[in-house]
C-alpha cells in the first residue's frame, strides 16, 4: 500500500464519519418534527388579518416590524 492508497483511505474514513455526524443532527431534527416541537423560525410569525373591503381572511407570512398596525 503506497501513500496514496492510505490517503484515500484516511479521507475515506474521515468523510464517513462526518456523514454519520450530519444524519446524526438529521435525525435528531426530524424526532423533534415528529413529535410536535417546532424549532426556531428566525422570527417569522403567521398573522391573519380580516380584509374590510372583501370581508376575507388574509394569511401573512414574513418578519414582523415593529410599528405594524396590528389588528
Amino acid at each position: 500500500m503506497n501513500g496514496w492508497d492510505l490517503f484515500t483511505w484516511l479521507n475515506a474514513l474521515v468523510l464517513a464519519g462526518a456523514a454519520l455526524v450530519i444524519f446524526g443532527f438529521f435525525l435528531r431534527d426530524a424526532k423533534g418534527i415528529l413529535i410536535g416541537q417546532q424549532g426556531d423560525d428566525d422570527g417569522e410569525q403567521t398573522q391573519v388579518q380580516r380584509d374590510d373591503d372583501l370581508g376575507l381572511l388574509v394569511e401573512v407570512s414574513g418578519p414582523i416590524l415593529d410599528g405594524m398596525d396590528r389588528p
